[in-house]
């Protein structure tokens, strides 16, 4: 049961990461492709795996899987939220010929590799940044003594009060 509910809260700091990292991302790509700035998405996938690491504070793999999420999904975030926008007449839209449905076709799939390469991207290096510090493991108790009441985070490894639920150190959540 332990194993699962780790497990479990695991999946649901990635999905919270991923999420903050896409609505950031969407956002900002939005708001660039509004000042008509070249790669406003790809800007916001990188800034959204940013975001998407930060909010995770884990390790290198998982600050990359949540930021290439936030990069993959903040593209039809993007995508949707412009599309508003410019029903609205709030982004012009730019004159000429209309693109043929393959050039649109593949315009989305360069656009969805490239945010997805962004966000790991930003993910990656505010990982590599911002790691938890891997404290040593306490020296065990010496024979005879009574057993501590003493808890470890099981992210940095710092001593806590019995009964803390999450880290003063590194404010992860700790299981009960």
């Amino acid at each position: 049961m332990a194993k699962w509910f780790q497990m479990s809260f695991k999946s649901r700091e990635l999905g919270t990461a991923t999420l903050g990292g896409l609505i950031v991302g969407g956002l900002l790509s939005t708001i660039l492709s509004m000042a008509d700035l070249p790669f406003s998405t790809v800007i916001g996938a990188f800034i959204g795996g940013v975001v998407a690491a930060y909010v995770l504070y884990g390790k290198l793999g998982q600050a990359a899987t949540a930021g290439a999420l936030a990069g993959i999904l903040g593209t039809p975030f993007f995508l949707g939220l412009s599309q508003i926008l410019a029903i609205f007449d709030l982004i012009p839209i730019p004159p000429g010929p209309t693109p043929s449905l393959s050039e649109l076709q593949g315009a989305v799939v360069i656009i969805v590799v490239m945010n997805l390469v962004a966000g790991a991207i930003g993910g990656l290096l505010l990982g590599l940044v911002r790691r938890p510090r891997q404290l040593p493991p306490p020296p065990p108790a010496p024979p005879g003594s009574p057993a501590t009441q003493n808890r470890y985070c099981v992210q940095c490894g710092a001593q806590m009060p019995p009964g803390t639920l999450i880290c003063p150190h590194c404010s992860a959540r700790q299981p009960q």
